[in-house]
C-alpha cells in the first residue's frame, strides 16, 4: 500500500514543482500566461517524467525476481558445463609441431634476439630532469620561509576601478538573477562606483601647477667678468684687460705692487671682495610676504614668489 502511494505521488510531483517554479521565477510566469502552447507542453512534459516515475515505483522486485536475475546470469555457465567442459578426463594431444620442439631446445637469446652493444645503438639524446627542489612553487615556498622574498603583494592584480573579463561562473550566476528580475552587472557597477567616489572624497587627487616662476633670474646669469694680465718690469707693474668676447686688449696701465703681491702674484684689489665676503650676510627676505628664507633660495618658502 505505502508502495502504491508513493508511486501516486511521484506521478504529480513534477507538476507541483512546475508550477512552483512559475510562481517564484516571475520571467517563466510572464511567458507561460502569454503562450499558451508553452504552458500545455510543459505540463505534458512534466506529467511525462511523473509517468515514468509511477511505472518504475509501482513494480515491486521480490526475492524471487532477483533469484531468476541471478539464475539467467549464470546460465551460460549452467550450459559449458552440461557441454562437458569442466570433465577432467580428457585426452590432451602431446605431439609438439617442428617449430615449438626447435623452439624448446634453442638458446634463450635466440629466442629473443641478440642485444647490440654497438655505439650507434647509444641514445645521443640527453633528457632533463627536473628536480623538485628545482622547481617554481618549492623555491618561492622556501624564499618566503627563510625572509629572502616577500610575496604579500602579488595577490593584488588589478585596481577598483579596472574592467575585468567575467567567469563563466559569474556568467551562470548573472543568468540565474537574470530569472527572478535582477541585473547582477548593473549592480556590480554601481556598488563599484560607489566605492570609488567614497575613496576619492576621503583622499581626493588634486592637480595644481607651480607657483615658481621657470623664468632664470638675472642675478644668477653668467657675467662675463674682464681677463687682467700683470706682468713686472723694471719701471713697475703693467696691467692689462682682455676682453673675452672681442678679445680687445686695453692699454697698458702702470700701478704700483706690495712686496706680497709681487711674491705671490696676487692683487689687493681682487683680496678685498672676499675679505668682505668672509663677514655676516644676513638672511634673505622675501619681498611678497616678508617671510625669511635660507640663503641660496631662488624661490620663496612661504608663498613661492621669486625673492
Amino acid at each position: 500500500m505505502a508502495r502504491q502511494l508513493t508511486s501516486k505521488v511521484l506521478l504529480f510531483t513534477p507538476a507541483l514543482v512546475l508550477n512552483a517554479l512559475r510562481f517564484i521565477v516571475t520571467p517563466l510566469g510572464d511567458m507561460m500566461s502569454i503562450s499558451p502552447m508553452l504552458d500545455i507542453g510543459l505540463h505534458v512534459g512534466a506529467f511525462g517524467v511523473g509517468y515514468i516515475l509511477f511505472r518504475r515505483t509501482r513494480v515491486v522486485r521480490d526475492h524471487e525476481w532477483r533469484r531468476s536475475q541471478a539464475v539467467k546470469s549464470v546460465s551460460g555457465h549452467f550450459k559449458a558445463e552440461d557441454s562437458g567442459v569442466w570433465e577432467k578426463d580428457i585426452a590432451m594431444d602431446t605431439q609438439l609441431s617442428v617449430e615449438a620442439e626447435a623452439n624448446l631446445k634453442g638458446q634463450v637469446g635466440g629466442a629473443i634476439g641478440g642485444i647490440s652493444t654497438l655505439g650507434s645503438s647509444e641514445v645521443e639524446t640527453e633528457v632533463e630532469v627536473e628536480m623538485l627542489v628545482d622547481a617554481e612553487h618549492v623555491r618561492r615556498a622556501q624564499a618566503r620561509v627563510s625572509g629572502d622574498e616577500q610575496f604579500d603583494g602579488t595577490g593584488l592584480n588589478s585596481t577598483i576601478g579596472a574592467v575585468r573579463k567575467p567567469s563563466p561562473m559569474d556568467s551562470f550566476l548573472d543568468w540565474i538573477a537574470s530569472l527572478r528580475g535582477r541585473d547582477r552587472k548593473v549592480e556590480r557597477d554601481a556598488k563599484k562606483n560607489a566605492t570609488l567616489t567614497a575613496r576619492s572624497s576621503e583622499a581626493p587627487v588634486i592637480a595644481q601647477r607651480p607657483i615658481a616662476p621657470l623664468q632664470p633670474i638675472q642675478s644668477e646669469e653668467k657675467r662675463h667678468v674682464p681677463m687682467e694680465m700683470v706682468s713686472v718690469t723694471d719701471t713697475g707693474a703693467e696691467s692689462v684687460i682682455i676682453d673675452e668676447e672681442t678679445n680687445e686688449v686695453s692699454a697698458p696701465v702702470n700701478r704700483g705692487l706690495s712686496i706680497e703681491e709681487m711674491a705671490y702674484g696676487t692683487s689687493s684689489r681682487r683680496a678685498q671682495p672676499s675679505r668682505s665676503n668672509s663677514g655676516f650676510a644676513p638672511q634673505p627676505t622675501c619681498r611678497v610676504c616678508s617671510a625669511p628664507n635660507p640663503v641660496g633660495e631662488r624661490f620663496c618658502s612661504n608663498c613661492g614668489s621669486d625673492i
